[in-house]
């Protein structure tokens, strides 16, 4: 028997990650609406992606009715500002926000997802529900796999 002075040669035993599975690659998708927030949103996911070397994915679901023309100006600037940072961008109809988001997320293998919460007052909530609240637990009722990032209002001021 050799002397390896402890050290086990690269040739053999299991590779580190041998029994993990194989790593997806990194996606992010961010929730694109049509306020002021948007553009400082898709910034904020934009950096993640850079950071975590990924794919920007933007999506914005639209709900239900004819847009009127300052929705439409709205929501084409913070897409071609989209555009403009690489993203692929999208736009679907959808009546709900956080099943359709989780959907999308599924299909397309999202890693990631940012969302902006805005400030809403507790009865809103009560009354109305919280889309991130229900993204969370779609997100974990369906083992998506999909981490949450949340951004508050006071964090896009």
């Amino acid at each position: 028997m050799s002397n390896t002075g402890g050290v086990i040669p690269a040739d053999t035993g299991p590779a580190p990650d041998a029994d993990q599975p194989p790593r997806r690659a990194v996606r992010v998708l961010v929730g694109i609406g049509i306020n002021p927030d948007s553009q400082r949103l898709l910034q904020t996911a934009f950096r993640l992606a850079q950071g975590l070397g990924g794919e920007l994915l933007a999506l914005h679901i639209q709900p239900p009715g004819n847009p009127t023309r300052l929705y439409r100006a709205n929501l084409e600037r913070h897409l071609q500002q989209a555009r403009d940072l690489g993203a692929h961008v999208e736009v679907i109809s959808g009546h709900d926000i956080a099943t359709t988001l989780v959907h999308y997320g599924r299909i397309h293998q999202v890693t990631h997802l940012v969302v902006g919460q805005s400030d809403v007052s507790r009865w809103h909530e009560v009354t109305r529900g919280s889309i991130v609240n229900r993204l969370l637990r779609l997100i974990q009722q369906q083992q998506a796999g999909i981490d949450l990032y949340v951004v508050t209002s006071s964090g896009l001021a």
